[in-house]
C-alpha cells in the first residue's frame, strides 16, 4: 500500500494540506500519517542535559502534542481515521527528512500558502529537506477536488520517467486526466518544433498502456507568467523538474504561480 506524510502545523495551511491529503489518500488507496515538529527557540536548547534536556523536551512535546491534537480533531470530519501523529523535538527539515528515510514513504505531503513569488519557491524546493527527500511531494495550497489531474510536459522532460512514476501511484484511479506541453514562447508564433507534439504522444501511449485515455492534449504557447490561469481549474498538477533548476526557469516560474496543488517528482 502507498505510504502519505503529511506535515502538520497549527497553522491554515497545514489544516488545507490535512484535508487535501485525506482526498488523496482516498483516492489512491493510502495509508496516510502525520507528523509535527516542535522547534526550539532561536536561543536553542534549554541547559542542561540528561534528566533536565528530557524532563524540557517532554513538556515542550506534551504542548506540541496537544495543539495538534486539536487541529486534528477539527479536522475529523474530513478526515475521520487518522492515528496519532508521530511527534519530534529539533530540527523540522531534519526531522521530517530522517522520517521520510526511515519509513519508506511513497509521498510527503505540506501545505503552502501561495505568494506567486519564485523566489520562495526556489528557496523551499532546494531546502535540504525537499533536495534530498527519497520520495516525490506534493505542496497543496488551496483545497480542490480531485476530479481533474494535469500532467504538465516540457522541453527536456523524461517522459519515460514521469509516466510510470505517476502510474505507480495512481494506479487504478478514476478521474479525468489532461495532457499539457509547455513551449514558453515570448511570443504566440507557431514553434517550428515539434517535439511537444511528440512528447504528448509517447504520454498518450503509455497512458493508455495503463488504462487511461487522456481526456484532451495541448500545447501552452505563452509566456510563464500568462499560464498559470490554464492550471486553476485542476486538482492536481504534475510535474517533474531537475534538481539544479535555477530560478529564471520558467517551469520554475510557472509552478510558482500555480494555484493547485503541485506533484513534483525530481527528473
Amino acid at each position: 500500500m502507498t505510504k502519505m506524510l503529511v506535515s502538520i502545523d497549527v497553522d491554515l495551511a497545514s489544516s488545507i494540506a490535512l484535508r487535501y491529503a485525506c482526498q488523496l489518500a482516498d483516492l489512491i488507496g493510502a495509508e496516510l500519517e502525520t507528523i509535527h515538529v516542535e522547534e526550539p527557540d532561536k536561543e536553542g536548547y534549554s541547559p542542561g542535559s540528561g534528566w533536565v534536556r528530557q524532563t524540557w523536551e517532554k513538556a515542550l512535546l506534551e504542548t506540541g502534542q496537544n495543539e495538534v491534537n486539536r487541529l486534528i480533531n477539527a479536522e475529523k470530519t474530513s478526515c475521520p481515521v487518522l492515528p496519532p501523529p508521530k511527534m519530534f523535538v529539533g530540527d523540522r527539515e531534519e526531522e521530517i527528512l530522517r522520517e521520510l528515510q526511515r519509513g519508506s514513504y511513497d509521498l510527503f505531503v505540506e501545505g503552502e500558502l501561495q505568494t506567486f513569488s519564485a523566489a520562495n519557491f526556489h528557496k523551499k524546493i532546494h531546502s535540504r529537506l525537499y533536495r534530498y527527500a527519497p520520495c516525490p511531494f506534493v505542496l497543496v495550497r488551496n483545497l480542490v477536488g480531485l476530479e481533474r489531474l494535469l500532467i504538465l510536459l516540457h522541453e527536456g522532460v523524461d517522459v519515460g520517467r514521469l509516466i510510470p512514476r505517476f502510474s505507480t501511484i495512481f494506479k487504478g484511479v478514476k478521474a479525468e486526466i489532461d495532457l499539457a506541453y509547455c513551449e514558453f514562447q515570448k511570443s504566440r508564433e507557431p514553434s517550428p518544433g515539434k517535439e511537444g507534439d511528440r512528447d504528448l504522444d509517447t504520454a498518450e501511449k503509455m497512458l493508455a498502456d495503463q488504462g487511461w485515455t487522456p481526456r484532451k492534449g495541448s500545447v501552452l504557447r505563452d509566456p510563464a507568467e500568462k499560464l498559470g490561469d490554464f492550471l486553476k481549474d485542476y486538482g492536481l498538477v504534475v510535474s517533474s523538474m531537475h534538481r539544479e533548476v535555477s530560478r529564471k526557469s520558467d517551469l520554475l516560474q510557472l509552478l510558482s504561480r500555480c494555484p493547485s496543488p503541485i506533484l513534483l517528482l525530481w527528473q
